[in-house]
């Protein structure tokens, strides 16, 4: 779907991780995290355990299985001083000839679990724990090129949302409206909580979502939101626009977005450019 995700097998093969884009990730959500309170930190490190661990079980056709010993040398090196040690763990793992499923659902996903129950036993503190979801969080952003899209699309759809707990959204309805006029097929999601919006995003097959945010008061909701997407829907291509966007800006290029827009011609700009570049002929 994204350009990081448009590559031969050949290249699949040969950057089973992309260090660019884990180095980049790791230091944004490093920054993102000295930026937020501790407790939105505590909140998206609790996030990205429970949607890692949470993919254990969506995919049971994925055969392979983790021992003790792999998922406790994985975990420690999530949290050891070693930046590259996990990262490395997840090189060998695809150079052994696992699929990325298999990485990402039975490797990760049970690393995470472990790490969650140490954590919620003291037997690892909050420092260790925002290192160790970090490189989760990166090492699971640098395998995006290893996942397709969910179905081939040839309109132009879109999925259109407020973020959650945003009361004004007179705006993305507005947008919604005037997409349509220019032939988009948009799914318009508003009103909906945290797990309900990421649980509709999940399931539909669309690529391309536009999150609507009313300014600065949305960022902490957002930076969750963005989370748990690049998580759950590794392929999804994430844009946000709103008003008094500039305000925000400097957390938002944190979040690994695909895009930021500031007014509706620039929106509309980005998103035809991101639909051509990931998701239109050629792509």
């Amino acid at each position: 779907m994204s350009g990081e995700q448009n590559v031969s097998v050949s290249r699949a093969v040969s950057d089973p991780l992309e260090f660019d884009v884990y180095k980049r990730s790791q230091a944004n959500i490093r920054r993102l995290n000295e930026k937020l309170p501790e407790n939105l930190v505590i909140d998206l490190a609790r996030e990205v355990i429970l949607r890692v661990a949470s993919k254990d079980s969506t995919l049971e056709h994925v055969s392979h299985e983790a021992t003790q010993e792999e998922l406790e040398t994985l975990c420690k090196a999530l949290i050891s001083d070693d930046d590259k040690a996990a990262a490395n763990i997840v090189i060998g793992l695809r150079a052994s000839g696992a699929n990325a499923e298999e990485i990402y659902i039975k490797q990760l996903a049970a690393a995470a679990r472990m790490l969650g129950d140490l954590w919620d036993q003291d037997r690892v503190n909050f420092s260790q724990v925002t290192v160790g979801t970090g490189r989760m969080f990166a090492i699971m952003r640098s395998m995006r090129h290893l996942f397709e899209p969910k179905i081939p699309a040839q309109d132009k759809t879109a999925i259109f949302a407020s973020v959650p707990g945003e009361s004004h959204t007179l705006g993305v309805r507005m947008a919604a409206d005037i997409f349509r006029k220019e032939g988009w097929e948009i799914s318009l999601k508003v009103g909906l909580d945290h797990d309900q919006l990421v649980a509709e995003i999940e399931q539909l097959p669309t690529g391309i979502v536009g999150l609507s945010i009313g300014g600065g008061h949305s960022v902490e909701a957002l930076s969750r939101l963005v989370v748990a997407l690049h998580i759950s829907c590794p392929q999804a291509i994430l844009m946000v626009s709103g008003q008094n966007i500039e305000e925000a800006r400097p957390m938002l290029s944190l979040m690994g977005l695909d895009g930021i827009a500031g007014t509706l011609e620039e929106a509309k700009e980005q998103l035809n450019t991101l639909w051509d570049q990931n998701m239109g002929a050629g792509a």
